[in-house]
């Protein structure tokens, strides 16, 4: 009968909607609201999770399956969280001594709120995903368990189980940040009930199994066209920094910081074209200066002045044209004139690697390693005076860094460059 409602039980829970599949059953699927879904930036690409009181939603839209039971004890579960992060249930509905509130009680814990920004975003999307994660199948999830119940087997079925679906490295990460919790739970246990650290001796690596890999000339030299073909000039002269000058990609772009809202950056203030540049050193505190050409007999019997970073100063000189302002880093977007955030930096790096058809593990700090490899190859074996390194290998011998040789450096890198170039051409004919 028309307007007649459908019992309780028969109606989908919300957010939750049936499809039919090729064979005609039914199918379940629960849907993030659109107030819950990420932003995608049409120009950009970039993509930016909803937020609710200072957290970023988590959840996904996922398939429930064709069983009514399990469709609904799942939607049950997804909309209990969702409903949590949009009223910013923050310990409202924690029991002590859980693993949900034990993560909150770190979180405003010094160990905690001492780290960098990062960091700290890095460790709570972690803690607020492994709180959410079902363990098993029907049971409560992570974060509903005691803290001080959780043993090794357990800690090794959440290793196993995250490994499965979000792979080793992630899982790793998952486990590092639990042992650093638990660790710090177990020195106060009168207040968090827990007396031992299950994460401790699993033997797991947070680390990948395959570093940066070095950069090449000829990728580096396609990958500056590109971003200039795309419009992304300030990107091709970060690419030169961390190339030519060997600086570190934070460096390069003097990333915003929460927390040093004043932090260094390598700015206009400390380049003198045709004649050297000044380099920050944000880890080491070790400020450097290039010489940025070499005095040579000329033909003519006088002094001749030979470029030693022609790449670098071209895409400073496209930069200095294209800016506002002569003054402070060098580096910012085209768009808004700022500095770069770093997951801005990571998306439009992905896009113009695609557009130029590099390799997919081609990262930005693989133009430092290209360039401090591309230095190792020309026969030199200290590259601090580039570099901003403090120290060598406890093998080799500690030569003191100064500009002559940084202008050693870049001459020996010149004449090698030259080398492989003619070598190139020959196997060409």
């Amino acid at each position: 009968m028309l307007g007649k409602r459908l019992p309780a039980f028969d109606r989908l829970p919300a957010y939750v909607r049936k499809v039919k599949n090729a064979a005609g059953d039914p199918v379940y699927y629960w849907e993030l609201p659109a107030w819950a879904r990420p932003v995608k930036d049409e120009k950009t690409g970039e993509v930016t999770p909803a937020m609710r009181h200072g957290k970023a939603m988590l959840l996904t839209s996922e398939k429930l399956g064709s069983d009514i039971a399990e469709m609904r004890r799942k939607a049950d579960v997804l909309n209990k969280a969702l409903a949590d992060w949009r009223a910013g249930a923050e310990g409202a509905t924690m029991v002590p001594g859980s693993v949900e509130w034990l993560f909150q009680w770190y979180r405003k814990q010094t160990r905690f709120t001492s780290k960098k920004a990062k960091t700290r975003a890095d460790y709570g999307k972690l803690m607020d995903m492994l709180a959410a994660r079902e363990t098993k199948k029907g049971a409560p999830p992570f974060g509903k368990r005691k803290a001080g119940d959780v043993d090794a087997a357990a800690a090794d079925r959440l290793y196993e189980k995250l490994a499965a679906d979000t792979g080793p490295r992630q899982a790793s990460y998952a486990m590092q940040v639990c042992r650093l919790v638990w660790s710090w739970a177990a020195r106060h246990h009168r207040v968090t009930g827990v007396k031992e650290n299950p994460f401790m001796g699993m033997g797991l690596k947070s680390t990948a199994a395959k570093g940066n890999r070095a950069t090449t000339r000829a990728e580096y030299n396609l990958y500056r066209a590109k971003a200039v073909e795309l419009g992304f000039q300030s990107m091709a002269t970060a690419a030169a920094l961390c190339f030519e000058g060997c600086q570190r990609v934070s460096d390069a772009f003097g990333y915003v910081d929460p927390d040093e809202p004043d932090r260094a950056s390598i700015v206009w203030e400390g380049y003198q074209p045709g004649a050297e540049i000044t380099l920050v050193q944000s880890k080491t505190g070790n400020p450097v200066t290039l010489p940025l050409f070499e005095e040579v007999p000329s033909e003519e019997g006088g002094v001749e002045h030979v470029a030693l970073y022609p790449e670098l100063e071209e895409e400073l000189a496209r930069s200095r044209a294209a800016a506002k302002a002569i003054t402070g880093p060098i580096v910012v977007e085209e768009r808004n004139g700022q500095r770069y955030a770093e997951r801005r930096m990571s998306s439009v790096h992905r896009r113009i690697c695609e557009a130029a058809g590099l390799p997919k593990d081609m990262t930005f700090t693989g133009f430092r390693h290209g360039g401090i490899t591309e230095i190792g190859d020309s026969g030199e074996d200290d590259v601090r005076p580039v570099s901003g390194h403090k120290t060598l290998a406890v093998t080799r011998i500690y030569n003191k860094a100064n500009a002559e040789k940084a202008r050693r450096i870049a001459a020996t890198r010149r004449k090698h460059i030259a080398q492989i170039g003619a070598l190139d051409e020959a196997r060409e004919k």
